[in-house]
């Protein structure tokens, strides 16, 4: 199983908080900085790591005594030997930084199905090639002073999202279901801190999310009522509902789009 670091970037305004969504290429679906997690790499360092390589935002501080320079150095020519090979550990730590990992919080930790034909374009839960990835979302808060910043060369596009405009959004932007619901979660908050009250809350009860496919074409959440009884594939039941696992349960495809409901409700496939 590929394990995978998303970070939901995000920052506050007056009708909401905002999160960054990538693209790479001009087409196709806007995600999450999202990256692979390494062999034998803290899932927060990966994350972190991450959003430095996707988006060239440096969650780091000062390493002191491991520092090997006092000079502050360019982000972008850090970013630069990262994205060329070299490990972003060492060239942080060189530079006299060292990851603030501290600050992404664990969100989410969704598993997509490696049967059910979830593998399908616009079906795959991580947004990505390959099926049987383990996704974990992390959210972060965007440094003061920073902006995401990308070379020309990257190719890579850059937009802010209101979280609360998701699924109206849906269809232009291609969201996969799991940044679908992670919006929904992240529109009932007005304030960063009230976010990361949230997620250590959260913490306490850890539980991957595996979709089901349901009738009609409808992807099930552990707490649908029809998740055992009806759905295919692969099962990652809950043994109790944790706190979080409320509100909509089921995705339903709507013209190029998943769509968030509840079971019953009037959306079509």
């Amino acid at each position: 199983m590929t394990d995978l670091a998303q970070v939901a970037l995000l920052r506050g305004k007056p009708a909401g908080l905002e999160l960054l969504l990538l693209r790479r290429g001009g087409v196709g679906p806007w995600g999450l900085p999202s990256g692979v997690v390494h062999a034998n790499e803290d899932l927060r360092v990966a994350a972190a790591r991450v959003l430095f390589e996707d988006a060239g935002v440096l969650l780091g501080r000062d390493a002191g005594d491991a520092a090997a320079t006092l000079e502050m150095p360019s982000i972008p020519a850090l970013r630069r030997k990262v994205l060329g090979g070299a490990n972003a550990t060492q060239v942080l730590r060189e530079a006299g930084f060292t990851w603030a990992s501290e600050t992404l919080s664990a969100w989410s930790h969704w598993q997509a199905p490696s049967s059910s034909g979830l593998s399908s374009p616009g079906i795959r839960i991580d947004g990505i090639k390959g099926t049987g990835t383990s996704t974990r979302v992390f959210v972060a808060p965007l440094p003061t002073g920073f902006a995401p910043h990308f070379d020309k060369s990257e190719g890579a596009e850059s937009t802010w999202l209101l979280a609360s405009e998701a699924d109206a959004r849906g269809d232009e932007l291609l969201l996969a279901p799991h940044v679908i619901r992670t919006c929904w979660e992240l529109a009932h908050f007005d304030k960063l801190a009230d976010v990361f009250a949230a997620a250590r809350i959260r913490a306490q009860e850890p539980h991957p999310i595996l979709p089901r496919m349901g009738p009609n074409f409808a992807l099930l959440l552990p707490w649908d009522p029809d998740y055992e009884t009806a759905g295919q594939g692969e099962s990652l039941a809950f043994s109790y509902t944790p706190k979080w696992a409320l509100g909509p349960s089921r995705f339903v495809r709507v013209d190029r789009t998943w769509k968030l409901c509840t079971p019953g409700s009037t959306q079509k496939a």
